[in-house]
């Protein structure tokens, strides 16, 4: 259940393509299983379970509220949501009020 959520795009993170699960696997097999072939299945699951899935969580939950590292849109988000708040609210109140 938990780990088929990974490549579902029901979250906006930008965390549905094959490449980003793929870099993922890459992540999970040097960083967690640190490249030792895994005989005992109890061990997998400690590990997935224990270590894994908690920072995974943590991760979806950054990306799900713009904490840590931005994407080019974001960046150009927050370049635009500056620019709109540096337009002067004088002029566009005296059209508004009209």
């Amino acid at each position: 259940k938990h780990w088929c959520e990974a490549s579902q795009p029901q979250y906006d993170t930008n965390m549905e393509t094959n490449n980003y699960i793929e870099s993922w696997h890459k992540q999970l097999k040097t960083t967690y299983l640190k490249r030792k072939p895994n005989r005992r299945l109890h061990k997998l699951i400690y590990i997935l379970v224990n270590d894994v899935e908690p920072e995974f969580i943590s991760n979806v939950n950054q990306a799900l509220l713009g904490i840590g590292r931005m994407g080019s849109r974001e960046r150009e988000e927050v370049k635009r949501i500056k620019l709109a708040e540096d337009i002067p609210s004088e002029p566009v109140e005296e059209y508004v009020n009209k």
